[in-house]
């Protein structure tokens, strides 16, 4: 029996939450992905660049989670379980670097979500976006996420 996903869910709003990039998360990351760009890894060369500190990779913004979140809202609202559900695509659009320290508001909604078929008969690709707002208003990021459901 397929699945029916709502498509009341575009435009629907999940509960901002607040990060703010630690120094030794982005060095941490970086490493991690294997990127030991000096700008990212080295205070000292971050410290004498234009931006007068490290910088975090662009697919830092990735780490900014909410750790009180109910994980499980945005399978509940599409009526999915884990099973049914892969990563579909990342994409992220950085407006200016992310230093050390600074605190942001992050706030995601559904944008989209659309019919397709696949080999394996037919999905759903929900699209989630989530902006990344600095303590001054300003957009630093923006992030988006899809998610494919096979129905």
């Amino acid at each position: 029996m397929p699945i029916r996903i709502d498509r009341a869910l575009v435009g629907k709003e999940y509960p901002a939450f607040v990060v703010t990039a630690e120094r030794g998360k982005i060095k941490a990351f970086a490493r991690a992905i294997g990127d030991l760009n000096q700008n990212y890894v080295d205070d000292d060369i971050g410290g004498a660049s234009a931006w007068g500190d490290i910088i975090a990779p662009p697919t830092f913004a990735i780490t900014f989670r909410d750790e009180t979140a109910d994980a499980a809202a945005l399978l509940r609202d599409l009526g999915v379980d884990i099973g049914r559900v892969l990563h579909g695509e990342q994409e992220f659009e950085i407006h200016r670097q992310i230093r050390p320290g600074e605190t942001f508001t992050c706030r995601t909604k559904v944008v989209d979500i659309q019919d397709k078929t696949g080999k394996s008969g037919p999905m759903a690709l929900v699209t989630r976006e989530t902006v990344i707002v600095d303590r001054g208003g300003e957009v630093v990021g923006t992030l988006r996420h899809v998610t494919v459901v096979r129905l």
